[in-house]
């Protein structure tokens, strides 16, 4: 059944601070590069064209930079320094740890479906999990495609079914989901199977939840999505952003970037298959990006795009001009990335195929990559986005409000000590910062004898 549109509305958040081009500023406020996780293979593929399952008992707990990614399609980050990766072969979620090892967060690594839970994380099977969504305290959801669900795994590790979605012809791949702050409304996507004798897929559609409405579609399949790949969520104006690769599109008709104005309603923003290819100082709308593949927004409209097929991670400006951020490949597995390098990396092809970006509550970007499976970090070497004005009040609900001026789309972890003097500080948790003006609020903390001692708000790891 289709329902009426249900925007999430954003507020306006502030630009760049600083003179020059923006992508000069953009270079400037980050660091070097690194390699988190990835190990070449010779080949990524079993005998029937399905990926390799790489993983083994010995890599829980292993250095990362020692275990094999299988197939991964996501990566995200939490306030605390954690990256959580959607390894879609595996049938599983990992998590990076500070330290430089590895866990499973979520799934058995073996495809199935053994209940929805609430139970442990990592006692429920997923299958071909390949879209992720993360929050500053760790609160993470996932899209479990192969079982038709979206799960939630909070901060304890464990997995509750959020949304399921009885679609029959739903086909095992999705990739696109995005939660908003209040966790009340999701957007995802998914494809439909083949109709036979076609051996592709049907076409894809947009959908959205909230818990009183439930399952709800946004754009229909003849909106004309085939193999949407991420989603985002403008700072600006508030409309999700739909990447479409259009994998099997031999005409590339389908390619690009869409913002969604309403129900049934897209807008194109990067050119189509008769425009010229994608090159620095180019408009974006003029511009062919072959399978658009990840999103992510920057605090004043700008966003990272990156190409499957084109192979490149672009920077789009807030006049929608392309920056190429880094030049890849779309074929092969190339990958020649040296720890400590600085982007922008333009000079010759040294990534190929990635599947997506994020931004980390702490301004990090994360692109993992090809089929091999690389987990990149590029660091965000700007000042840490401190809190300012931290004020505490009586909460709505009788608890305790704290509140402080923040930068919008960076985490801040909350931390209470019952004393000054030789204090230890406690995690409470960790949120978004609220865009420019306007004050970030931190409600239900407890009252009373419990709540007494000392707060502090601190920027994300």
């Amino acid at each position: 059944m289709r329902y009426a549109w249900c925007s999430f509305a954003a507020l306006l958040a502030s630009a760049f601070v600083g003179e020059g081009s923006e992508f000069t500023d953009l270079s400037a406020s980050f660091g070097g590069a690194a390699t988190l996780m990835g190990i070449y293979h010779t080949t990524t593929l079993n005998p029937d064209l399905t990926s390799i399952n790489f993983w083994i008992p010995s890599y829980e707990g292993a250095p990362a930079r020692t275990v094999s990614l299988s197939n991964p399609h996501m990566a995200a980050a939490d306030a605390y320094g954690n990256i959580y990766i959607a390894d879609k072969a595996s049938h599983s979620i990992l998590k990076w740890t500070p330290d430089g090892l590895i866990h499973t967060l979520a799934g058995t690594h073996v495809s199935g479906f053994n209940g929805d839970g609430p139970a442990p994380a990592n006692t429920l099977q997923i299958s071909y999990p390949n879209g992720l969504y993360v929050f500053p305290d760790g609160t993470l959801y996932l899209l479990d495609p192969g079982n038709h669900r979206i799960r939630r795994v909070d901060t304890s590790g464990i997995m509750t079914t959020v949304v399921n979605d009885p679609e029959p012809r739903w086909a095992p791949s999705g990739r696109a989901l995005w939660v908003s702050p209040n966790q009340q409304l999701i957007y995802y996507t998914h494809e439909f199977s083949p109709v036979p004798p076609s051996l592709i897929s049907d076409g894809a559609v947009v959908k959205q939840w909230t818990p009183s409405r439930g399952i709800e579609v946004v754009c229909s399949r003849d909106v004309g999505f085939r193999n949407p790949a991420n989603i985002a969520v403008s700072p600006i104006d508030g409309k999700l952003y739909v990447t479409d690769r259009a994998e099997e599109d031999t005409t590339r008709v389908a390619d690009g970037l869409f913002r969604i104005d309403g129900p049934e309603q897209r807008t194109r923003l990067t050119g189509n298959v008769t425009q010229s290819k994608a090159s620095s100082g180019q408009p974006a709308l003029s511009s062919f990006i072959e399978q658009p593949r990840g999103i992510a927004f920057l605090p004043n409209g700008s966003y990272f795009l990156c190409a499957h097929k084109g192979g490149d991670v672009w920077f789009v400006d807030t006049a929608g001009i392309l920056h190429r951020y880094i030049q890849g490949s779309g074929s092969g597995d190339t990958y020649l990335i040296v720890d400590g390098q600085h982007p922008p990396l333009t000079s010759k092809s040294v990534i190929s195929q990635p599947r997506s970006v994020t931004l980390a509550p702490n301004g990090d970007l994360l692109v993992v990559l090809n089929d091999s499976g690389y987990l990149l970090r590029v660091r965000n070497a700007a000042p840490a986005a401190e809190a300012a004005n931290l004020v505490p009040a009586p909460g709505a609900s009788g608890g305790l409000r704290l509140g402080w001026d923040g930068m919008f789309g960076r985490g801040y972890r909350i931390e209470r000590s019952s004393s000054l003097v030789n204090p230890s500080w406690s995690p409470v948790t960790a949120v978004w910062g609220q865009p420019a003006g306007q004050t970030t609020l931190l409600d239900g903390l407890p009252a009373g004898p419990e709540a007494e001692g000392y707060y502090r708000v601190l920027p994300s790891l």
